[in-house]
């Protein structure tokens, strides 16, 4: 048996899991068994199989944040920016499809939930929906976007739009997600551009 070296090993451990049985299948035991640990040692760790997925959750949310700030920050054009961002954020969806369901649901039902994590889930949301917020922004600022754009309307909109694909897609279905990012992006960006940015 090894030990489990710090809490990042164990939540990308249970982050496999997850992803491959789903939550309500995932046992406490399979998580030891993917870490080669005794089922005891996870709880030194975290209290419950609950507070383990909602670490997983925030793991999924910081490595959303990752890949949009590197967009935002990065050279390409507004327009551009939006396509790389629905792309990310779906190509994410479709390799945890059974994960992503949860990521932008509301923590705060569970009963063994803290102040601290209800705090630090809403700060990853915030921070994230920010982000694409900015790239709305930065379109508005160069009138490739009307003047009057509610960025923030327009960043929650296809965070939404985004995030429900997990309810729907399936891999053996007739469109790639690639396709469907594409689709998305088309609808959004004609949707909010000026008439000459379209």
């Amino acid at each position: 048996m090894t030990k489990i070296r710090n809490k990042e090993q164990l939540v990308e451990a249970a982050a496999r899991v997850f992803t491959e049985k789903g939550y309500a299948a995932t046992r406490i035991e399979d998580i030891a068994a993917e870490l080669g640990v005794m089922q005891g040692s996870l709880y030194y760790h975290v209290g419950s199989k609950a507070a383990l997925h909602r670490l997983v959750v925030q793991h999924h949310l910081q490595l959303l944040l990752a890949r949009l700030t590197a967009i935002v920050d990065g050279p390409a054009e507004p327009a551009e920016k939006l396509r790389l961002a629905i792309l990310g954020h779906l190509t994410h969806v479709e390799q945890h499809l059974r994960e992503a369901p949860d990521w932008f649901s509301d923590p705060t039902t569970a009963a063994d939930i803290t102040d601290e994590e209800t705090a630090r889930h809403r700060d990853l949301v915030l921070r994230y929906r920010a982000g694409w917020a900015r790239i709305v922004e930065e379109a508005v600022a160069r009138r490739e976007v009307a003047a009057d754009t509610d960025a923030t309307a327009v960043a929650i909109s296809l965070i939404s739009m985004c995030d429900y694909v997990s309810y729907w897609f399936r891999r053996d279905g007739g469109k790639r997600i690639e396709e469907i990012a594409a689709l998305q992006h088309e609808i959004v960006w004609s949707g909010i551009a000026a008439p000459r940015a379209i």
